[in-house]
């Protein structure tokens, strides 16, 4: 809960409780619910309205109308007063309930020393036809959002989710929730700025791609994401259209997953899945090829501030098999990581072919089933560079997306693990940066050496290659 939210309903219990411990009230009672719609006023432009608070601010208002009929020296009999503060104590503990069950996601504060900024573009590849759309003369469209290290944090605000009127219930469907249950989500404080002029000291960054899962959208990582910027990296997430949650193009247009364009058969598959990740991977290259010529077009915001020469990829669960794909096929990927990554859908020709780059995946134990792991297991084995395979204790698929910060209660709808959620994000953004700090930056890492892991949670198994 936000500091105005606990002061407006602490500020509520003393008028509350009086009526039913004493007959009689002082005249200083009046002052609690002045001070509790002082709150409010304070409140509504500082920390924002939210519906978890609609039962809290209606207390006020019927405190404030109880306060004027009481100076205006026609009380409410005693009787009637102690019920009423019986039912009053009712619905303050429902409103004490509703925020503390639905805080506002409070994301861990980057650590790096680089404010950072954001935009999002709107990109069109004219030599990929669709394969997802009915239309054969549609092209490749991606809708793609870039965080960059930043000159300074005078911008407008980012917010979490754009267009949360549309795009909040498409979300919480997918994860079979109420619609209003993410209403309340841009009121998480991001410290990114849109728009901002790019940081010059350190120029040029690495850039590091992100992936998201299947029906994911392109903001599932950003505290991975606003940590790496934070130190120093470009990061761009595209959302990987008709595969994604749903895609808002610049032009309005609004496409909603659907699983039977991806899965003919209705049943998700590998089989099916390996066209989809081959386009993904097709999408990560195709974006690389737009930053190239950002880098050099005069006027862009980010001109001249990409390095091409240190690129990362990671992703989630199918984003992760498209970050292996993409890797196999195109030697831009100097690392790459997969976070509970889907490889089952790679291509088995590429996977005969070996990894040529240094990989880390970080998994659940079951790590997506016995299959899944397996293979894993046998490429990590056969790395021809340096690999990392990490095992986090506790943890469900969604415990590497930013999902379990959302909400308290995703260990109670089985969305995450037991792990606390802050704590398990914090090691694997510790790790994660510590990786492409070695690799991309050439900066060796003590923590990626450590024989044993500083985290009782956390298993690893190292293929260093000398």
């Amino acid at each position: 809960m936000r500091l105005f939210e606990i002061l407006i309903l602490v500020i509520l219990l003393p008028p509350l409780l009086w009526p039913i411990i004493s007959r009689n009230r002082p005249k200083w009672l009046a002052l609690f619910p002045l001070l509790g719609l002082l709150f409010i006023v304070v409140h509504l432009p500082v920390e924002g309205y939210r519906w978890q608070m609609f039962p809290a601010y209606g207390l006020t208002a019927v405190f404030l109308i109880l306060t004027i009929r009481w100076v205006t020296n026609n009380p409410i009999p005693s009787r009637l007063a102690r019920l009423g503060g019986l039912l009053g104590l009712l619905v303050w503990l429902i409103a004490l309930a509703l925020p503390v069950t639905m805080p506002v996601p409070r994301l861990p504060d980057p650590t790096g020393p680089y404010a950072i900024g954001s935009f999002t573009t709107h990109l069109v590849d004219t030599t990929r036809p669709e394969t997802y759309t009915d239309d054969p003369s549609d092209n490749r469209e991606l809708m793609v959002q870039v965080w960059y290290p930043a000159a300074n944090r005078e911008g407008a605000p980012a917010v979490y989710l754009p267009d949360l009127e549309v795009a909040g219930p498409v979300i919480a469907k997918q994860f079979d929730l109420p619609a209003f249950l993410l209403n309340h989500v841009n009121l998480t404080k991001l410290d990114v700025w849109l728009d901002v002029p790019s940081a010059t000291e350190g120029a040029p960054f690495p850039v590091i791609v992100f992936s998201h899962g299947l029906s994911g959208i392109r903001m599932q990582n950003t505290v991975m994401v606003r940590e790496l910027v934070s130190h120093g990296y470009i990061v761009a997430a595209i959302d990987h259209s008709y595969a994604n949650a749903l895609t808002i193009f610049s032009d309005g247009r609004i496409f909603v997953y659907n699983p039977s364009r991806i899965f003919p058969s209705g049943e998700s598959n590998p089989v099916e899945a390996n066209p989809l990740v081959q386009v993904w991977a097709n999408d990560i290259a195709f974006l690389l090829d737009e930053m190239a010529v950002w880098h050099e077009e005069e006027g862009h915001p980010l001109n001249g501030r990409f390095n091409l020469n240190q690129v990362g990829i990671f992703g989630h669960s199918t984003g992760g098999g498209a970050t292996m794909e993409f890797c196999l096929q195109d030697v831009r990927c100097q690392a790459g990581v997969g976070l509970d990554s889907w490889l089952l859908p790679v291509s088995g020709a590429r996977l005969a072919q070996g990894v040529n780059q240094p990989l880390m995946f970080i998994s659940t134990p079951r790590w997506l089933g016995p299959d899944n792991r397996a293979l894993g297991n046998r490429l990590f084995n056969n790395l021809s560079q340096d690999g990392y395979n990490l095992t986090l204790a506790n943890t469900a698929h969604y415990d590497f997306t930013d999902l379990p910060l959302l909400s308290p209660l995703t260990p109670q709808l089985d969305l995450s693990g037991s792990i606390n959620s802050s704590y398990s994000l914090g090691l694997q953004n510790e790790y994660l940066l510590a990786f492409f700090d070695q690799y991309l930056k050439g900066e060796p890492s003590a923590l990626l050496l450590e024989e044993l892991s500083p985290y009782p949670e956390l298993t690893i198994a190292r293929n260093l290659r000398p």
